[in-house]
């Protein structure tokens, strides 16, 4: 946990670069947390009320498998929008085709920077370190009902599931959105796997 942690955290780095030039504004993107929990408690993470909430998801193929999600209430998700459409604060008010097009290439940028960081670390020590993401899909609906969905493949295989948290800050201001990293078991087994090799070659230099 503490080596994919440490993993994470590098991605995050790229993460923020990629953000900030996407938004044209200072991003910060933090592992806020990393956590094994069970199903049922998933859905606490991320302070959802009876609101809907929205989840931009993208589902993981290569080295890593799983999903990544970012989730976002309603305003937030708009005020998002606003931002990238250049529109004053409160314009969209509701999710307009463009609004959810701006979501979704958010997803598919900091899908694309956490993923290629990723495999950059394990590059040389497998046969293949890609990690890619699908193009990701929107949804509104209850946070525990989008998490049931969304960690199905990790509780079929696994009592409790492995959760990165993610944080983030646009222009010195806490958005609130949450990035959402769910490796599934066979996949968190590849990286164990992977992270004890990378340790035991660097160990021999």
């Amino acid at each position: 946990m503490a080596a994919l942690e440490a993993l994470l955290h590098r991605g995050s780095q790229n993460a923020s670069h990629m953000l900030a030039k996407w938004i044209g504004k200072p991003s910060v993107v933090e592992i806020d947390s990393l956590e094994q929990l069970e199903l049922e408690d998933a859905a606490d993470l991320l302070h959802a009320d009876d609101s809907p909430m929205c989840f931009c998801s993208s589902e993981i193929n290569g080295l890593l498998t799983g999903e990544l999600i970012l989730a976002f209430d309603d305003d937030s998700g708009l005020a998002l929008a606003d931002m990238l459409l250049e529109q004053p604060d409160g314009t969209s008010d509701q999710w307009t085709e463009m609004a959810v097009s701006a979501a979704l290439e958010t997803t598919n940028i900091l899908a694309c920077s956490y993923l290629n960081s990723i495999a950059t670390s394990f590059a040389g020590t497998c046969d293949s370190s890609q990690c890619l993401p699908s193009p990701p899909r929107f949804s509104r609906d209850f946070a525990s009902s989008l998490l049931e969905f969304a960690l199905m493949g990790q509780a079929i295989s696994n009592e409790k599931i492995i959760l990165a948290k993610t944080r983030f800050e646009i222009d010195g201001t806490l958005a609130n959105w949450t990035l959402l990293l769910i490796p599934d078991a066979p996949s968190m087994a590849r990286l164990a796997a992977l992270l004890s090799k990378t340790d035991s070659i660097k160990e021999s230099r």
